[in-house]
């Protein structure tokens, strides 16, 4: 299909000697090749169940050539200017406004954690968010709302699985291997719009439903996502201050 025409192109161009390659490269090569052939698959079965599409890949903050400004926070003793990518953003348009989310390709196995978030660390995807908020509209053409952020592991995965497994059950590990972490706004329409079936069997999406059916993780109201905001800011402030002192 059209990863593999992509890869070769990229194999012919850069890599003219990979059959002279030793072994143990090949073999990597062709396992990373199949770990990238899944995670693109994936996202693409995400996104046709979603009415959310990308609208900025590599959307920069700050910089020469950056989309938008640094993210500023000030003190009246000092700054703090954070510039950088975002990998994907969202957007969903809905009566005049626009939904959007961050998403970030994690290469690693660090996963979003809202108790780190409450501690000023891995923090970055939610400044940018709410950069979007206040700065995004002329930008993007209308209002913004706030609706999360998302990060997808993009890392080789491996799956132990017993050679008789059918192609639904190694479906489903792949799925649990490539499940999102972050914090989604929690508006029923919005998480449908996210994922058709968020609410009844999320596949994609990082919620975890009680017995009762109701969302027990993985959502926030948009007063609780202000309160993120919020807090976020208060904790690079005192950083800032901290550096100071």
């Amino acid at each position: 299909g059209m990863i593999d025409r992509v890869i070769g192109r990229y194999m012919a161009a850069a890599m003219l000697n990979f059959d002279e390659r030793d072994a143990r490269f090949r073999y990597l090569f062709r396992r990373l090749r199949g770990t990238v052939t899944a995670i693109v698959e994936n996202m693409a079965q995400e996104l046709a169940d979603s009415d959310f599409v990308p609208l900025q890949f590599e959307l920069g903050f700050g910089g020469e050539d950056g989309d938008l400004p640094a993210v500023a926070i000030h003190t009246p003793e000092a700054s703090l200017t954070v510039s950088g990518k975002v990998d994907r953003v969202d957007g969903w348009l809905r009566d005049g406004r626009l939904y959007l989310r961050v998403v970030d390709y994690k290469s690693g196995k660090k996963s979003f954690d809202l108790a780190d978030v409450r501690q000023g660390l891995n923090i970055q995807m939610l400044l940018y968010l709410f950069a979007l908020e206040k700065e995004g509209e002329p930008l993007f053409g209308h209002p913004i709302v706030p609706a999360g952020v998302l990060y997808l592991p993009a890392r080789d995965v491996v799956l132990s699985m017993d050679r008789s497994a059918s192609p639904e059950e190694v479906r489903k590990a792949m799925d649990r291997e490539l499940r999102r972490s972050g914090l989604v706004l929690g508006e029923p329409e919005v998480l449908r719009a996210m994922e058709h079936r968020a609410l009844e069997s999320p596949r994609f999406l990082p919620l975890t439903l009680g017995k009762d059916g109701s969302i027990v993780k993985g959502v926030a109201a948009a007063e609780q996502l202000a309160e993120v905001a919020i807090e976020t800011e208060k904790t690079q402030r005192s950083r800032i201050a901290e550096l100071e002192a």
